[in-house]
């Protein structure tokens, strides 16, 4: 019997960096002693893969860095 196989869709490649985050996460707060039930590397060259925040000129970006401003689609709500 041969199983189907997964074809990621666009959608869901948008939602890798998300789920690469919470995996990391995970790895790093809830792992077993032993070490993460899995591990990600790049199949290129085998190294370990991990999730990093940029800013769109490509550099990194840390947690504290990070400013929230309102966006086009914001609104302010009338006074009741």
């Amino acid at each position: 019997m041969t199983l189907p196989k997964y074809v990621i869709t666009p959608k869901g490649m948008d939602l890798v960096p998300a789920v690469m985050g919470l995996l990391q996460w995970g790895d790093r707060y809830r792992a077993d002693p032993e070490g993460p039930a899995t591990l990600t590397r790049h199949r290129g060259c085998g190294a370990h893969v991990h999730a990093q925040i940029r800013c769109s000129e490509g550099r990194p970006v840390q947690a504290d860095d990070v400013e929230s401003i309102p966006g086009p689609g914001f609104r302010v709500k009338p006074a009741q």
